[in-house]
């Protein structure tokens, strides 16, 4: 039987959990009908998933990365990223010095230094809300989907309700761990006002169902 979503326990139901009664599938627990978008043949992987369903950003990535970036940019830079040096040597937890450097490494092309001073902020729990999705890009740049996991339960306050479901559903799936991917996927179609994003969610919902109603081997 095809996996279910429960809009009232937000939960996936298996064939244990979902009870059927004159054709209508309804959850165990609460004995609500439950929401299925039906199935999607065809190969998954990340790849197709970042390409297709946007997930470096949910709305406007390429918008969204000038404006975390545009004020890194300018030529005169080095002097500030001098002077954030030098703080650090005698205050190697200056947030705002470790910001800076972040996003003048990302504005010059180098991840993996930008993620390097994003880490330095979590390590010391500075984390802010402006930071999230930009800190959470560059980890899906860099595959690092457990990280994302820790840190949306880290900050859970810091991020809207449906990006959080968004990188969860993102993450779990780089994961290869569809059932939770499938979860989440749900939570950020029901949480989601964007009708273009959630034609996208929908796709990945029914693709994953395909994926999950394969019989194991």
């Amino acid at each position: 039987m095809s996996l279910r979503y429960c809009l009232s326990c937000k939960k996936i139901c298996d064939k244990q959990t979902t009870l059927v009664s004159t054709q209508v599938f309804q959850c165990h627990t609460c004995r609500k009908p439950l929401v299925y978008f039906g199935r999607e043949e065809g190969s998954i992987s990340i790849e197709s998933v970042l390409a297709d369903y946007d997930a470096l950003n949910p709305y406007n990535p390429i918008a969204d990365f000038k404006g975390i970036i545009k004020d890194y940019e300018n030529p005169q830079i080095d002097m500030g990223v001098i002077e954030c040096e030098e703080i650090l040597k005698h205050d190697p937890d200056n947030q705002e010095s470790l910001r800076y450097l972040s996003k003048h490494y990302w504005a010059k092309g180098s991840v993996e230094k930008s993620l390097f001073y994003m880490d330095k902020i979590n390590q010391i729990n500075s984390v802010i809300s402006e930071d999230m999705g930009y800190y959470i890009n560059l980890l899906i740049i860099q595959k690092r989907y457990q990280a994302i996991i820790t840190l949306l339960s880290k900050y859970q306050d810091s991020i809207a309700k449906f990006l959080g479901y968004h990188y969860y559903a993102i993450s779990y799936l780089g994961l290869n761990q569809f059932k939770e991917a499938l979860n989440y996927f749900y939570q950020a179609y029901h949480s989601c006002d964007d009708m273009k994003r959630k034609k996208k969610i929908k796709k990945m919902i029914r693709y994953l169902s395909a994926i999950l109603d394969q019989p194991t081997q």
